[in-house]
């Protein structure tokens, strides 16, 4: 939730914000809201005048029968007053809910109107490539410069297979049997597959553990306010299961399937001071996750790369003000190692202010690996900072050196999309015999060199 204050006094940012596309301008009335605002804040000004006359009239004895009329006329007065306060607050905050964060900067999001008009910030090719520093916006003809071949594929391999069937070949997941069982998108992960994933899982939490990390096993099924406290509702609704109450043991609470577990790492500081001097509080988890994809039919159908239960090492952070521009990028800077160690060449691209992602967002980079099999880039992570947004909404503070309460800051990343990750080992590391050599890095997890062998 965006500070009200900000918005009183400079709309004119808001509006600028909408028209770069962030946001949906029909949700995101600013005029009406302030039209609202100001209706609200005289309705609170007489509810409270009028209570403190009916307080004062009842503290002098015995009333009249004129006293006791007007008592009456004043409890019905203040009765209306609340009945419209409460209309009016209601869509006050319907509107506020859709409001976005502001970007940091306009470096930080650029103004945009598409995913086009992200900025590519830099590529690493690979250890055998090297690193090569570039800039621009994202444009799909690119791709016709870019590498035709994986420097692991082995000399008599020229064009890759999809993930699929080598996957299906080598027996690393089965599909069939997954939407048999659970309908489409859906999916086995086993034998050797369900160890890969399980070797980069290792990978990760070591990695995060000597960074400083904080391991949780949080709850995946949450209440709304979770999921409304860190603004994926109510946006993002559509893309989230929700339970039938029948069996639940409290019937009156609605509970719901996370997406990440974002939602739950966060809702754990929820309603809470956080010592300063904890700060930054760097947590992660690694979970299944569930999206309902709506809105993606037909798009990545075959596969594992997009799919309705998946799973992620999700890195949260809670920090000071001060603390969360080094804190995200200290979490990049781990997102990029982790395909530096896989060898799998990605670029870093700055999301523009009509693909930021959700409402939180204040400043937001995506991790993209290429997969030459498939001539196409795809994201495997995520890095955002989303300021007070979600603090505001989840009632987190800590408390200053001189002894002030203020809203922290928190900062997300997906550390690495496991499924994904699976995609792009097998577009990069498949040979000519069939087979997928396992990257070094992981190949003390899984105790052999080659998948399929």
């Amino acid at each position: 939730m965006i500070d009200i204050h900000i918005l009183r006094q400079d709309p004119e940012r808001f509006r600028r914000l909408l028209l770069d596309g962030r946001g949906d301008p029909s949700r995101a009335k600013i005029d009406e809201w302030l039209q609202l605002d100001e209706e609200r804040a005289g309705l609170i000004t007489e509810r409270d005048s009028l209570r403190e006359e009916r307080n004062r009239a009842s503290k002098m004895g015995r009333p009249s029968p004129q006293e006791i009329s007007r008592l009456q006329d004043l409890r019905t007065r203040i009765q209306e007053i609340e009945g419209r306060l409460g209309e009016v607050e209601g869509r006050w905050q319907e509107i506020l809910d859709f409001i976005p964060n502001l970007p940091l900067s306009d470096d930080a999001m650029p103004p945009g109107r598409s995913e086009g008009d992200n900025v590519i910030e830099r590529y690493w090719w690979g250890e055998k490539v090297g690193e090569t520093a570039g800039t621009g916006r994202c444009r799909d003809e690119d791709k016709e410069n870019l590498p035709s071949r994986s420097t692991h594929w082995d000399e008599m391999l020229n064009e890759a297979e999809h993930h699929v069937e080598v996957g299906e070949r080598l027996g690393l997941f089965d599909i069939a049997q997954g939407a048999k069982v659970s309908g489409t998108r859906f999916k086995y992960l086993i034998h050797d597959g369900a160890l890969l994933e399980w070797a980069l899982q290792q990978l990760m939490i070591s990695k995060l553990r000597r960074e400083g990390f904080h391991m949780f096993s949080p709850p995946l099924l949450v209440k709304e306010r979770a999921l409304y406290g860190t603004s994926h509702f109510p946006e993002g609704r559509d893309q989230v299961y929700e339970l039938q109450r029948t069996n639940l043991e409290d019937k009156e609470c609605a509970l719901f399937l996370v997406g990440s577990s974002e939602a739950s790492n966060f809702a754990y500081f929820m309603d809470r001071v956080v010592d300063e001097a904890t700060l930054p509080y760097k947590v992660f988890a690694t979970t299944p996750c569930f999206r309902s994809e709506v809105g993606s039919w037909g798009r990545d159908v075959r596969g594992i790369k997009r799919v309705h239960q998946f799973s992620k090492v999700e890195m949260n952070c809670v920090c000071t003000p001060e603390q969360s521009g080094e804190v995200f990028s200290h979490l990049l800077s781990i997102n990029e190692w982790i395909w530096r160690a896989l060898d799998i060449p990605y670029r870093v691209v700055r999301k523009c202010t009509a693909d930021a992602g959700y409402l939180a967002s204040a400043e937001q980079i995506d991790i993209e690996v290429w997969l030459p099999g498939q001539k196409e880039w795809m994201e495997v992570g995520t890095d955002t900072n989303t300021t007070d947004y979600q603090a505001r909404r989840l009632n987190i503070k800590y408390s200053d050196s001189s002894g002030r309460k203020r809203f922290v800051h928190t900062v997300n990343d997906t550390g690495i999309a496991l499924e994904r990750a699976i995609v792009a080992i097998v577009d990069h590391y498949q040979q000519s015999d069939g087979t997928v050599v396992v990257p070094k890095v992981l190949q003390e997890y899984l105790g052999k060199e080659v998948l399929g062998k």
